[in-house]
């Protein structure tokens, strides 16, 4: 029973450490040195008291050692899962609508998001390429909002690394993070 228990509370422990060193990494690079470094102290702190329960007992005993494993790949999933739910950061979406580009510009900018467009030449002759920056947690929200009148519409998002000025709201409290 002892073995047993120590199993879970290792796997329990790197579900937290692993989780942690997940968020810790995307914060990381995103350059918020701080918070990466806090979180990195409580990581380390964590995964100590883990691999010495592993270690004790000349070794540890398969079932505490499977509860390494399991632990860690729980908590990369969770981590992950976490990271996403803070979706922190900032994301370009790229939007190519052959027919509803002046449509959707005006949707998108109803919705409050900026908007920048740019004419350019798709296979087919002349389109508009809409452009908005916008932070992660607004994408599911601007995909629908595009979507809503154009369901065919090409869509690319990615990671932006910094942003500065234009219709980009500025949050005092993010910027002390990057210090």
């Amino acid at each position: 029973m002892e073995t047993l228990l120590g199993a879970l509370l290792i796997f329990v422990l790197r579900i937290i450490d692993v989780s942690i060193g997940t968020v810790r990494t995307m914060f990381t690079v995103r350059g918020y040195r701080l918070v990466a470094g806090l979180l990195g102290v409580v990581e380390s702190g964590v995964f100590i008291f883990a691999i010495s329960h592993v270690l004790r007992e000349a070794g540890g005993s398969p079932l505490k050692m499977m509860g390494y494993a399991f632990g860690f790949a729980a908590g990369v999933v969770l981590g992950i899962t976490i990271e996403k739910w803070i979706a922190s950061g900032t994301i370009l979406i790229r939007c190519i609508s052959p027919r509803h580009a002046v449509r959707l510009r005006a949707n998108l900018l109803n919705e409050g998001f900026g908007v920048t467009s740019v004419r350019g030449e798709g296979r087919d002759g002349e389109v508009v390429i809409l452009f908005i920056v916008a932070p992660r947690r607004k994408r599911n929200a601007a995909i629908a909002a595009i979507h809503e009148v154009d369901p065919t519409a090409f869509v690319t998002v990615e990671p932006v690394a910094t942003a500065i000025g234009g219709h980009m709201p500025f949050h005092p409290s993010a910027a002390a993070f990057k210090k």
